[in-house]
């Protein structure tokens, strides 16, 4: 029977010790949530319909819980010894236990014969640097038995490289962050509705984009976020602008049909991705058909008082799968709602987390004017620095 971890995992081993320093060097166990991995942990719950989805930083002998999405809440650190995470760092890929109590490997775990009483487990390694260190896992967990076929565990492996990707951007504080100040969308007159958005950059260049147009009557209205920060994201970021400049006439779907297939390999070779929000409004019914590829960053406020935040269950542009499409959405914006799209920024202006979506919404209705509006947000900005690109869109129906 597999008792216990190899000796790679836990304790004083070299491999250990390394691992433990390269996490200290990210800066991710402190500072609670951060909605960057969120996403990507509400994305593998609801994909996978399993009861829980986690991703974990693993020092040397403890497991720091960075996101969860469960019933149950757990952490925020756990002995590394002997989970089943610690036993993910030790090998090459990933690993899938089908029904870890009839698995001889796994039976006698604690996690298995007590609270939470684990069957199903599904994991991969996550690796930073160039020399590939395992520095913590995405893993699925459930208390039923169940299997993975190829894909399953292909587009598991592919949030992996997502959570990687994010964990490497606190590798370099070096990194310029900014905004592509110059590739500010025109004015447009929308009758009915009032439209505005702003860009804060917090270095040079970045990879936050918005973008809005006219086709006939229909208004196109996009919003996306290269991951990285520098003049490559900047680059990026123009790329996609340039794309979607291209394709004035066409419906979200298709847009981002095309984006997939002619930006992702640059985003690819980049090592990058990008998260976007794109739709098209018929301002006379007040319907907004849109594609949103692992953005999960709008809110919706209604007239009435209530509201709610559109998530996604999309990968990002440079992860999805070549070939799988696209979820598509849609919403009505009645008179006197409102949309509220940003990027990761706006988050930071309070706790990092979605609620500071709800917060951004307690401050229009409070200044229900669109310069007004955006110009309390430059000042919470200042007082509060996002230590990010910000970007703020509002779309808002009479």
């Amino acid at each position: 029977m597999y008792q216990g971890t190899s000796p790679t995992s836990t304790g004083t081993s070299a491999q250990a010790v390394r691992r433990a320093a390269l996490v200290a060097a990210l800066d991710v166990v402190d500072g609670g949530p951060e909605e960057r991995f969120e996403r990507i942990t509400r994305i593998a719950r609801e994909a996978f319909g399993v009861s829980g989805s986690f991703l974990n930083i693993a020092g040397a002998e403890v497991l720091t819980i960075k996101s969860q999405q469960s019933d149950a809440v757990y952490g925020p650190t756990i002995p590394l010894e002997d989970t089943f995470c610690g036993r993910t760092l030790d090998q090459l890929g990933p690993v899938v236990v089908p029904d870890a109590r009839a698995d001889a490997r796994y039976a006698d775990m604690p996690m298995v014969v007590e609270d939470p009483n684990v069957r199903f487990y599904a994991g991969v390694p996550l690796r930073v640097g160039e020399d590939q260190v395992k520095v913590g896992t995405l893993c699925l967990v459930d208390p039923q038995p169940r299997t993975l076929d190829d894909d399953d565990v292909a587009l598991l492996e592919e949030l992996g490289v997502w959570a990687e990707r994010e964990l490497a951007t606190g590798a370099d504080e070096d990194r310029l962050r900014g905004v592509l100040a110059g590739l500010q969308p025109l004015p447009v007159e929308v009758p009915g509705y009032r439209l505005g958005g702003m860009s804060v950059p917090h270095g040079v260049v970045s990879g936050d984009l918005h973008e809005w147009h006219l086709s006939g009557t229909a208004l196109h209205l996009t919003i996306a976020d290269v991951m990285g920060k520098g003049m490559a994201a900047g680059l990026l970021a123009a790329t996609i602008r340039g794309a979607l400049l291209a394709r004035p006439d066409e419906d979200p779907e298709r847009v981002v049909a095309a984006l997939d297939e002619q930006v992702a390999p640059d985003l690819g070779r980049a090592e990058s991705f990008s998260t976007m929000f794109t739709g098209r409004l018929d301002p006379a019914s007040g319907q907004l058909d849109f594609v949103d590829a692992g953005h999960g960053l709008v809110l919706q406020m209604r007239a009435d008082g209530a509201e709610r935040t559109l998530l996604s269950s999309d990968l990002p542009i440079g992860l999805h799968p070549a070939g799988l499409s696209r979820s598509t959405g849609s919403l009505v914006l009645e008179p006197g709602d409102v949309l509220v799209l940003v990027s990761d920024g706006a988050l930071e202006l309070w706790d990092s987390t979605l609620t500071s979506l709800s917060r951004l919404g307690a401050l229009w209705r409070q200044e229900p004017d669109i310069d007004a509006f955006l110009a309390r947000v430059r000042a919470r900005a200042l007082e509060h620095d996002p230590g990010d690109d910000l970007t703020v869109v509002v779309l808002a129906r009479d």
